[in-house]
């Protein structure tokens, strides 16, 4: 056994930042992980849409639609036969203040029952979330299309009506429309 000793030179890595520029095709799209859902917390009627078009921009807190239940109904009579016959039962009477805050009465709503003794002929929806609204079985933006379209095709793509219309039936839970946040883009690339 022998040894041989080489004198080659040892090469230490260094970290550093290289710029490389890269073209790449792509395109955006609204980042999923920000969209917000509105749904419908009771069965019912919808008595009036205030939003029409898809891509309409919607603000945190604007009324979306009035929404006409006779379980809605219900609650607010119960309410107020409680307040009317047995005052002194707060338990009954708190428990049915909370069942109509879960079914999407709003404080203010509420309140307005209790101090004029009558029942509201419908509930108002509002948005939890600002953005772009859709409807929920539209996921997104529209990416299929890779040319420019004609003017009249770009006008309809943004002014396209709502699938949900008044009169139609809503079913308690059911997701009605999804908010999509626009200052918050995915753009995606093939590299």
């Amino acid at each position: 056994n022998g040894y041989a000793i080489s004198t080659i030179p040892a090469t230490t890595l260094m970290k550093s930042e290289e710029p490389i520029e890269i073209n790449a095709l792509g395109y955006t799209a609204y980042n999923t992980s920000a969209v917000g859902t509105i749904s419908a917390r009771i069965s019912g009627r919808i008595e009036k849409l205030y939003v029409r078009f898809r891509y309409q921009l919607v603000k945190k807190g604007q009324k979306i639609m009035d929404i006409y239940s006779p379980e809605l109904l219900t609650a607010q009579q119960n309410l107020l036969f409680l307040i009317k016959n047995d005052p002194s039962n707060n338990s009954l009477i708190n428990a049915a203040k909370e069942k109509l805050l879960l079914l999407g009465f709003q404080s203010e709503q509420l309140q307005q029952v209790i101090n004029t003794q009558k029942t509201l002929f419908t509930v108002s929806v509002y948005s939890s979330y600002s953005g772009h609204i859709h409807d929920a079985s539209n996921m997104g933006m529209n990416s299929t299309i890779t040319e420019a379209p004609e003017m009249n095709e770009a006008i309809s793509l943004t002014t396209q009506e709502l699938n949900l219309k008044e009169g139609m039936y809503l079913q308690k839970g059911q997701t009605v429309f999804k908010v999509y946040n626009p200052n918050k883009v995915w753009a995606l690339l093939n590299i």
